[in-house]
This record gives structure tokens, C-alpha cells and sequence, in this order.
């Protein structure tokens, strides 16, 4: 056995102890928090409130960003709930508020506070004092509330602080892509984002892909030398510039079952329809994103795999999926507003950048299943034969759909409300 596998199992083992010890160590505890509102928010501008969110974070090993609110002293935050699994008894709960600007690089901040004791919380009868930390300048007042319990049987052997819900979707549009792309006629190209629970449960810390270094691509990022780091460097700017979020051009919301994954996700906003295509996805610790493949802007990056990852050099899982009806596109030819199939997403781990292994393909379906219940899903490797007529059909679909506009336009959830 070579050095360097011997090095290989060594730390494969400490990272698998580390992992074993983490869920047998002392008293657990579960926590669902419920961000509500701020008040007394100073203005950050000449014109107009502030533009507020925060970024929550528990001990510095999790993190919670909510949702902009425009233009208010005053924000409410409806249906912000976090639910943390399997922190310690002394957890820390850190609340930062800022004041989204899109003309500027970072954003304002706005203030602090801190809840020391979370499992023991006790809500203040004016709100948590927000502090600014020049001067410590009183700058407003938080609400929220938590509720917590010793962690189930079900629960205590989960990584600590876990994710558990709700999941939460992100979409940015991005105009200046969207004219390079010109995917559609409102010339806007739309990156997505979502919080999915338990993913190191389906993915273990030891089981994380990493960057394939056989792959040519992926050595001119991930490699040494100032070439690689110059690529690294405009891949991040790049990401940035995908999943930048803006006040205009940003939507969130709440993902709960298959059906709203259909309807809030996978449906034209304008048409109500499934859009036959393609997309490009990576599952890291915490989110799903994914984005349209299109050759077109991908062409000009090495990697559009290491693009989605931010520069990552390792991911839980990649590869690409494309949407399509689950009795084959004969039966909606011409015939889109009558359609009552079902739907099913088709995944894949073709990603060189990170070649994934195909085994791990099942538990790609289970995070996805227990995420978004009732989802159809089909899983290919990206050598199967069978992924290759999949993809035949979509591109045949593609070219229907370019052709007939007119017909497209009035499909309306008919083939999605029944998944």
C-alpha cells in the first residue's frame, strides 16, 4: 500500500471518529426559532428607510439569511422559521442586520445582538436591543421567539447543528446574462437556490466529492500556479454575479412538497408551463443550485460545475437533471393544454470537474424524496444509454417548443397538478 493511501485512510478514519463522536457526546438539544420583525431601524440613506435582513448564525457552525425587505424602519418578516437540530446546551445565537444597497460592494451594517442562553430563552418585553458597534450606538429592537426541547431519539444521532427545515428557495435574475444567453424574450437568465434539510444525513462529510484531477478543465482552477488562481478568482466574481441577491430582481419563498416545487420553481412565470430544458446542479453543505445549461455563456468558464460551487474544491454531489412528462413526449405532442401527465425530474452525475460517483446516485433520490415528497424522480448514470434517449427526446422537445410559441404559451399546470 502506497504512502498516500495509507495518508488517505488515516484522515477517511479520523473524519469518520470525529463524525461517530459528535453524535454520542453529551445532552442534545433541538431548537425551531421564528424571526418576526424589527423596529426603530435608523436610515442608512439620503432618500427613503432602510432596505434590512440578517444573517443569523448558531455557535459559527450554521447560518440563516432571511429575506430583504424594502424601503422600512419597520420590517416584518413573515413565515421566517429555522428549525436547527442537535446543538449543545450552551449554544449561542448571533443576529447581524444590514441594510441591502445594490450600488454598493458590501452592504451596511446596521447592528448586533446576541442571545447567550438559547435552549433557556427568555424573550425581552421590549425586543432584543439592536447595538451598532461604534459608540455602541442603540440602532432599534428585534423580535422573535424560540422554542426548544431535548432532542428526540430520532433526532440526537443527527450531525450536530443540522438543518431540518423548512426549505427555502432563492431565485436571482440576472439581466446582463440574460442578453448573453437570450434563453428567452425577456432576456433574463435566472439562477436558483435551495436550503434542503439533512443533507450530511444522505451525504456524509467523508463521502464529499472532490475536484477530479484527472480532469484537464479542473486542473486549470483547482492547480497551482498564478493561471489557476486568476481562473479561480473570475469563477467567484462570476458566482457572484449569479447569486448576487439584489432588492429588483430577487424572489423567495417556502418549498413544502413536489407540487409547489412544480408550481414555484419549474413553471413559467408568465405561461404556467413546464419549460423543456436542461439544467446544470451541484448540492453542497447546505443548499441545491442549479441553473439552465446553456453552452452559449458556459463556453467562456472552465467549469460550469466549479461556477455554480463558488470555486469549491469539493461538492456532496453534481450533475445535471432536465424536467419531462413521465409517459414520454408523444403524449403532450400538440396537444399541451389537454396533457394530464405527470412529471418526473431525471438526474444525473455527469460533472467532470468533480466526477461524482455513481453510487451515490440513490442517495441523491432519498435527500431529494425526503425533502419534496410525492417528487417522480429517475436517476441515470451519465454513461446509461437510456440517459442518452432521454436527452434525444428533450432536445426533440427543445426544437418543438422553439417552433411552436404560440401553442406553448397556453399550457397552463395542468400536466404538473397531478404530481
Amino acid at each position: 500500500m502506497s504512502a498516500h493511501s495509507v495518508f488517505d485512510g488515516i484522515k477517511t478514519a479520523l473524519v469518520e471518529t470525529t463524525f461517530l463522536a459528535l453524535d454520542n457526546s453529551e445532552t442534545s438539544y433541538d431548537a425551531v426559532i421564528q424571526f418576526y420583525s424589527a423596529e426603530g431601524l435608523p436610515k442608512m440613506d439620503l432618500m427613503g428607510h432602510a432596505d434590512p435582513y440578517f444573517i443569523a448564525n448558531i455557535d459559527d457552525r450554521i447560518s440563516y439569511t432571511s429575506s430583504i425587505q424594502s424601503n422600512t424602519g419597520t420590517p416584518v418578516w413573515d413565515d421566517e422559521k429555522w428549525i436547527v437540530r442537535n446543538i449543545p446546551f450552551d449554544a449561542k445565537l448571533t443576529v447581524k442586520i444590514f441594510d441591502k444597497d445594490d450600488e454598493k460592494i458590501i452592504d451596511d451594517y446596521i447592528g448586533e445582538f446576541s442571545i447567550v442562553n438559547l435552549i433557556n430563552y427568555r424573550a425581552p418585553s421590549m425586543g432584543h436591543e439592536i447595538i451598532a458597534p461604534l459608540f455602541a450606538r442603540h440602532n432599534g429592537y428585534f423580535h422573535l421567539s424560540v422554542y426548544s426541547m431535548e432532542s428526540a431519539e430520532e433526532t440526537k444521532h443527527l450531525p450536530r447543528y443540522i438543518f431540518d427545515g423548512p426549505c427555502r428557495y432563492s431565485r436571482h435574475d440576472s439581466l446582463a446574462v440574460g442578453r448573453l444567453t437570450m434563453l428567452n424574450a425577456d432576456c433574463i437568465y435566472s439562477t436558483w437556490k435551495i436550503q434542503m434539510k439533512r443533507i450530511s444525513v444522505f451525504f456524509k462529510p467523508q463521502e464529499r466529492q472532490h475536484w477530479n484531477k484527472k480532469y484537464k478543465a479542473a486542473q486549470a482552477i483547482f492547480g497551482d500556479g498564478p493561471l489557476a488562481v486568476a481562473t479561480k478568482t473570475t469563477i467567484k466574481l462570476a458566482h457572484k454575479t449569479l447569486y448576487g441577491r439584489t432588492l429588483k430582481h430577487n424572489e423567495n419563498g417556502t418549498l413544502t412538497n413536489a407540487d409547489d416545487l412544480w408550481k414555484l420553481v419549474f413553471a413559467d412565470r408568465t405561461t404556467k408551463s413546464i419549460k423543456p430544458c436542461r439544467y446544470t446542479y451541484v448540492i453542497d453543505n447546505n443548499t441545491w443550485r442549479f441553473s439552465e445549461t446553456d453552452i452559449q455563456f458556459f463556453a467562456d468558464f472552465a467549469s460550469k460545475h466549479a461556477l455554480l460551487a463558488n470555486g469549491s474544491e469539493y461538492v456532496r454531489y453534481a450533475g445535471e437533471f432536465h424536467l419531462r412528462p413521465k409517459h414520454g413526449w408523444a403524449n403532450c405532442d400538440n396537444q399541451w393544454a389537454n396533457c394530464d401527465n405527470k412529471w418526473e425530474i431525471v438526474f444525473d452525475n455527469g460533472s467532470g470537474t468533480y466526477a461524482p460517483s455513481p453510487e451515490l446516485l440513490i442517495n441523491l433520490k432519498d435527500l431529494l424524496l425526503f425533502n419534496f415528497p410525492g417528487l417522480n424522480i429517475v436517476t441515470y448514470d451519465y454513461k446509461d444509454p437510456e440517459l442518452k434517449k432521454s436527452l434525444a427526446a428533450l432536445k426533440e422537445a427543445v426544437e418543438n417548443n422553439k417552433t411552436s410559441v404560440s401553442t406553448i404559451q397556453n399550457v397552463v399546470f395542468s400536466c404538473s397538478n397531478s404530481v
